[in-house]
Protein backbone atom coordinates (compact mmCIF):
# COMPACT_ATOMS: atom_id res chain seq x y z
CA UNK A 1 0.00 0.00 0.00
CA UNK A 2 2.73 2.37 0.71
CA UNK A 3 4.60 1.51 -2.20
CA UNK A 4 1.32 2.47 -4.70
CA UNK A 5 0.79 5.74 -2.29
CA UNK A 6 4.72 6.51 -3.53
CA UNK A 7 4.18 5.87 -6.84
CA UNK A 8 0.81 8.22 -6.69
CA UNK A 9 3.21 10.70 -5.05
CA UNK A 10 5.54 10.96 -7.86
CA UNK A 11 2.89 11.10 -10.32
CA UNK A 12 2.75 14.94 -12.04
CA UNK A 13 -0.42 16.83 -11.73
CA UNK A 14 -2.39 15.77 -14.49
CA UNK A 15 -1.45 11.99 -13.81
CA UNK A 16 -2.87 12.21 -10.62
CA UNK A 17 -5.80 14.05 -11.58
CA UNK A 18 -6.83 11.23 -14.05
CA UNK A 19 -5.86 8.59 -11.61
CA UNK A 20 -8.43 10.49 -9.13
CA UNK A 21 -11.20 10.95 -12.03
CA UNK A 22 -10.92 7.05 -12.53
CA UNK A 23 -11.02 6.05 -8.91
CA UNK A 24 -14.19 8.53 -8.77
CA UNK A 25 -15.20 6.78 -11.90
CA UNK A 26 -14.93 3.39 -10.76
CA UNK A 27 -16.79 4.16 -6.97
CA UNK A 28 -19.34 5.20 -8.88
CA UNK A 29 -19.94 2.52 -11.22
CA UNK A 30 -19.68 -0.19 -8.29
CA UNK A 31 -22.33 2.03 -6.84
CA UNK A 32 -24.39 1.95 -9.44
CA UNK A 33 -24.57 -1.62 -10.23
CA UNK A 34 -25.07 -2.70 -6.27
CA UNK A 35 -27.86 0.08 -5.67
CA UNK A 36 -29.12 1.74 -9.18
CA UNK A 37 -28.68 -1.51 -10.93
CA UNK A 38 -30.88 -3.44 -8.10
CA UNK A 39 -33.60 -0.77 -8.51
CA UNK A 40 -33.75 -1.07 -12.08
CA UNK A 41 -33.93 -5.14 -12.11
CA UNK A 42 -37.24 -4.60 -9.34
CA UNK A 43 -39.24 -2.14 -11.85
CA UNK A 44 -38.24 -4.17 -14.93
CA UNK A 45 -39.71 -7.47 -12.29
CA UNK A 46 -42.75 -4.71 -11.21
CA UNK A 47 -43.42 -3.97 -14.97
CA UNK A 48 -43.71 -7.52 -15.86
CA UNK A 49 -45.58 -8.24 -13.15
CA UNK A 50 -47.88 -5.73 -13.91
CA UNK A 51 -47.89 -7.09 -17.67
CA UNK A 52 -48.97 -10.14 -16.44
CA UNK A 53 -51.61 -8.86 -14.32
CA UNK A 54 -52.74 -7.02 -17.30
CA UNK A 55 -53.00 -10.05 -19.70
CA UNK A 56 -54.90 -11.74 -16.59
CA UNK A 57 -57.22 -9.01 -15.84
CA UNK A 58 -57.75 -9.03 -20.10
CA UNK A 59 -58.49 -12.70 -19.99
CA UNK A 60 -61.02 -12.93 -16.98
CA UNK A 61 -63.21 -9.78 -18.88
CA UNK A 62 -63.18 -11.96 -21.81
CA UNK A 63 -63.89 -15.37 -20.22
CA UNK A 64 -66.82 -12.98 -17.72
CA UNK A 65 -67.98 -11.85 -21.32
CA UNK A 66 -68.31 -15.07 -22.45
CA UNK A 67 -69.94 -16.13 -19.42
CA UNK A 68 -72.63 -13.95 -19.87
CA UNK A 69 -72.78 -14.27 -23.22
CA UNK A 70 -73.80 -18.28 -22.14
CA UNK A 71 -76.17 -17.28 -19.36
CA UNK A 72 -78.36 -15.21 -21.93
CA UNK A 73 -78.32 -17.44 -24.24
CA UNK A 74 -79.60 -20.53 -21.80
CA UNK A 75 -82.09 -17.87 -20.34
CA UNK A 76 -83.21 -17.34 -23.97
CA UNK A 77 -83.37 -21.14 -24.55
CA UNK A 78 -85.21 -21.87 -20.88
CA UNK A 79 -87.72 -18.66 -22.15
CA UNK A 80 -88.24 -20.52 -25.43
CA UNK A 81 -88.86 -23.71 -24.05
CA UNK A 82 -91.71 -22.43 -21.73
CA UNK A 83 -93.01 -21.08 -24.76
CA UNK A 84 -92.88 -24.51 -26.54
CA UNK A 85 -94.53 -26.06 -23.39
CA UNK A 86 -97.33 -24.01 -23.38
CA UNK A 87 -97.88 -24.15 -26.61
CA UNK A 88 -97.22 -28.07 -26.56
CA UNK A 89 -97.54 -29.60 -23.04
CA UNK A 90 -96.13 -32.53 -22.26
CA UNK A 91 -99.40 -33.72 -20.48
CA UNK A 92 -102.82 -33.34 -21.79
CA UNK A 93 -104.61 -31.25 -19.22
CA UNK A 94 -108.18 -32.05 -20.97
CA UNK A 95 -109.97 -30.22 -18.08
CA UNK A 96 -107.98 -27.16 -18.25
CA UNK A 97 -108.09 -27.01 -22.41
CA UNK A 98 -112.07 -28.20 -22.24
CA UNK A 99 -112.17 -24.94 -20.21
CA UNK A 100 -110.44 -22.49 -21.96
CA UNK A 101 -112.46 -23.61 -24.92
CA UNK A 102 -115.66 -23.38 -23.35
CA UNK A 103 -114.18 -19.65 -22.00
CA UNK A 104 -113.99 -18.75 -25.48
CA UNK A 105 -117.46 -20.18 -26.43
CA UNK A 106 -118.88 -18.22 -23.91
CA UNK A 107 -117.24 -14.96 -24.55
CA UNK A 108 -117.88 -15.17 -28.05
CA UNK A 109 -121.84 -15.72 -27.49
CA UNK A 110 -121.92 -19.24 -28.39
CA UNK A 111 -124.12 -22.10 -27.24
CA UNK A 112 -122.03 -25.56 -26.37
CA UNK A 113 -124.18 -28.57 -27.72
CA UNK A 114 -121.64 -31.03 -27.49
CA UNK A 115 -118.22 -32.21 -26.58
CA UNK A 116 -116.91 -35.66 -27.39
CA UNK A 117 -113.07 -36.05 -26.35
CA UNK A 118 -111.67 -38.21 -29.33
CA UNK A 119 -108.58 -41.23 -29.29
CA UNK A 120 -105.22 -40.03 -28.50
CA UNK A 121 -103.28 -40.31 -31.85
CA UNK A 122 -99.35 -40.65 -31.47
CA UNK A 123 -97.02 -38.62 -34.51
CA UNK A 124 -93.46 -38.36 -34.81
CA UNK A 125 -93.03 -35.48 -31.85
CA UNK A 126 -96.27 -34.64 -30.64
CA UNK A 127 -99.41 -36.71 -29.74
CA UNK A 128 -102.61 -35.49 -31.40
CA UNK A 129 -105.82 -35.20 -28.92
CA UNK A 130 -109.30 -34.94 -30.67
CA UNK A 131 -112.09 -33.05 -29.57
CA UNK A 132 -115.52 -33.11 -31.78
CA UNK A 133 -117.70 -30.44 -30.73
CA UNK A 134 -121.08 -28.75 -32.04
CA UNK A 135 -121.70 -25.38 -31.49
CA UNK A 136 -124.80 -23.02 -32.08
CA UNK A 137 -124.32 -18.83 -32.90
CA UNK A 138 -124.74 -16.80 -35.60
CA UNK A 139 -122.02 -16.71 -38.23
CA UNK A 140 -120.19 -14.24 -36.46
CA UNK A 141 -119.89 -15.31 -33.80
CA UNK A 142 -118.60 -18.95 -34.57
CA UNK A 143 -115.88 -16.85 -36.61
CA UNK A 144 -115.11 -14.97 -33.35
CA UNK A 145 -114.71 -17.83 -31.01
CA UNK A 146 -112.15 -19.47 -34.15
CA UNK A 147 -110.33 -16.36 -33.64
CA UNK A 148 -110.02 -16.24 -29.91
CA UNK A 149 -109.15 -20.27 -30.02
CA UNK A 150 -106.05 -18.96 -32.74
CA UNK A 151 -104.78 -16.96 -30.44
CA UNK A 152 -104.92 -19.30 -27.63
CA UNK A 153 -101.14 -20.74 -25.81
CA UNK A 154 -101.69 -23.78 -26.85
CA UNK A 155 -101.74 -25.15 -30.52
CA UNK A 156 -105.68 -26.04 -31.50
CA UNK A 157 -105.91 -26.94 -34.87
CA UNK A 158 -109.84 -26.60 -36.52
CA UNK A 159 -110.65 -29.22 -38.26
CA UNK A 160 -113.25 -30.63 -40.61
CA UNK A 161 -115.88 -27.74 -40.23
CA UNK A 162 -119.29 -28.12 -41.36
CA UNK A 163 -122.07 -24.88 -41.01
CA UNK A 164 -125.87 -25.80 -41.30
CA UNK A 165 -128.50 -23.52 -40.50
CA UNK A 166 -130.04 -24.36 -37.10
CA UNK A 167 -133.63 -25.05 -37.63
CA UNK A 168 -134.15 -25.14 -34.28
CA UNK A 169 -133.87 -21.31 -33.85
CA UNK A 170 -135.23 -19.90 -37.07
CA UNK A 171 -136.84 -16.56 -36.56
CA UNK A 172 -140.16 -16.86 -38.16
CA UNK A 173 -141.24 -13.58 -37.02
CA UNK A 174 -138.34 -11.14 -38.01
CA UNK A 175 -139.28 -9.85 -41.33
CA UNK A 176 -136.61 -6.72 -40.99
CA UNK A 177 -133.98 -9.72 -40.50
CA UNK A 178 -133.08 -7.69 -37.53
CA UNK A 179 -131.70 -10.97 -35.61
CA UNK A 180 -129.05 -12.89 -37.17
CA UNK A 181 -129.98 -16.33 -38.36
CA UNK A 182 -128.68 -19.11 -35.93
CA UNK A 183 -126.10 -21.67 -37.54
CA UNK A 184 -124.95 -25.17 -36.53
CA UNK A 185 -121.04 -25.60 -36.56
CA UNK A 186 -119.62 -28.94 -36.08
CA UNK A 187 -115.73 -29.86 -35.90
CA UNK A 188 -113.13 -31.20 -34.11
CA UNK A 189 -110.97 -28.90 -32.53
CA UNK A 190 -107.62 -30.80 -32.28
CA UNK A 191 -105.02 -30.17 -30.10
CA UNK A 192 -101.32 -31.69 -29.29
CA UNK A 193 -99.32 -32.92 -26.32
CA UNK A 194 -95.46 -33.45 -26.35
CA UNK A 195 -94.38 -37.09 -27.18
CA UNK A 196 -91.79 -37.93 -24.29
CA UNK A 197 -91.53 -41.39 -25.42
CA UNK A 198 -89.49 -39.64 -29.10
CA UNK A 199 -86.97 -38.37 -26.54
CA UNK A 200 -86.51 -41.50 -23.82
CA UNK A 201 -88.87 -40.08 -21.45
CA UNK A 202 -91.34 -41.88 -20.01
CA UNK A 203 -95.26 -41.76 -19.38
CA UNK A 204 -97.86 -39.73 -20.61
Amino acid sequence: MGELLRKLHKLTLPKKVGVTVGVILLLALVDYQFFYGETATQIASANAHQAELTDELAGYKKRRGEYLGYRNELKQLQDEQRELLRALPKRAEIPTFLANIQEQAESSGLEVLSVDIGQETPLDLYIKIPVKMEVRGSYHQISRFFRNVGELQRIVNIENLSLSPDRDKVVSNDPQGATPPKLRAKFIAATFRFNEKTTGGGGT
